[in-house]
């Protein structure tokens, strides 16, 4: 890894693309107007429903972890404009009993694993959003959750294994000295059970399942079996896409499906009719949601969000690949540094 950070410390290459950010026509004043009408709408049901500066914050950060988030770099301008760069490091938790300090009560005896509302454990997912003002544009680097990286005390391990041996902090400082030490300036968690939720406070997603997907696991009562092509899901369906790993592919074959339920997602999130109902949505999974964010922190990231053609986001994947049974006892995703040295300066201007 001190390869990686000598290289981004090099005079980063220049790209075709990188212009400087003009507001486009559809961002007249009146667009604007009708957006901040929304928004304020948004906020007003908000404040109404939360009354902290950070509602959704379930985690307690001591001061140096907290001091580690550059969250009061999040520049809000007139309008709750975006007035520079942002990086957001998002997890998906898929938490069992046996993962938590303190299972419920009521899953001791059932005789399966059931999900529970925790973040505690390994995270499932891992995503760093760049929210980019000056070049108009919303980035997105999935982080295969069996990423072999330098944890911080812990030596080399998965990645996946820092949000359970040090919570948000250590994933987000783990994930920040894998990427050439880049800032983080805030984190956002969500388990499992608010992903589904969500979902369906939403009227489900229409995505193109690629391929016939059955999988069965007795253990945590995991029944998933749907079917190739487009088609509508609910929560309990987007889940089964999430979670199926019986896939040759392995960890890329699941970053795939979550970057394409994810697209679904952003499209049906943003649009307007969608923000108008943003309280009672958020007010059914708010239980299910950790973030270090303040309230006029994340209204400032939606209405960029929203603002943002779908033709400005893209998703990548970190450049690697996967560890053959030669290497290591266990599987693992192996970073590419000179290549992930290239999407770094290219797209997360560090």
């Amino acid at each position: 890894m001190e390869k990686l950070k000598e290289l981004i410390h090099k005079e980063k290459p220049q790209t075709k693309n990188m212009k400087k950010y003009q507001p486009k026509s559809q961002r007249g004043f009146w667009g604007k107007m009708g957006i901040v009408a929304i928004i304020s709408a948004v906020a007003g049901g908000l404040f109404g429903v939360f009354l902290t500066g950070k509602p959704f914050m379930q985690a307690n950060l001591s001061p140096e972890e907290a001091n580690f988030f550059k969250d009061n770099a999040i520049d809000k301008g007139q309008f709750l404009e975006l007035n520079r760069p942002v990086n957001i490091l998002v997890m998906g938790m898929s938490v069992l009993p046996p993962d938590t300090r303190n299972a419920p009560e009521e899953t001791k005896d059932l005789g399966y694993l059931p999900q529970v509302n925790s973040f505690d454990g390994l995270s499932d997912v891992m995503l760093l959003i760049r929210f980019d003002p000056e070049n108009n544009k919303i980035n997105m680097l999935s982080i295969p959750r069996d990423t072999r990286t330098e944890i911080e005390g812990y030596g080399l391990r998965k990645i996946n294994s820092a949000n359970r041996l040090g919570g948000a902090y250590l994933s987000a400082k783990s994930v920040s000295n894998l990427l050439g030490n880049i800032d983080i300036h805030g984190y956002v968690r969500i388990n499992v059970l608010g992903v589904g939720k969500l979902i369906d406070a939403l009227g489900g997603v229409t995505v193109n399942v690629p391929k016939d997907l059955k999988y069965q696991d007795d253990s945590q009562h995991l029944y998933i079996n749907l079917k190739a092509g487009e088609q509508h899901l609910n929560g309990d369906k987007a889940l089964q896409l999430l979670r199926f790993r019986n896939d040759a592919r392995g960890d890329i074959g699941r970053i795939e499906r979550q970057q394409m339920l994810m697209q679904a997602l952003i499209q049906q999130a943003l649009n307007p009719a969608t923000l108008a109902r943003s309280p009672v949505i958020i007010g059914t999974i708010k239980d299910n949601i950790d973030t270090n964010l303040n309230l006029d922190s994340l209204l400032t990231l939606v209405n960029f969000g929203v603002q943002t053609n779908r033709s400005d986001i893209e998703m990548f994947t970190l450049p690697g690949r996967v560890s053959n049974g030669r290497e290591f006892a266990a599987s693992y995703w192996l970073p590419d540094e000179e290549k992930i040295y290239e999407v770094m300066a290219r797209y997360f201007n560090n």
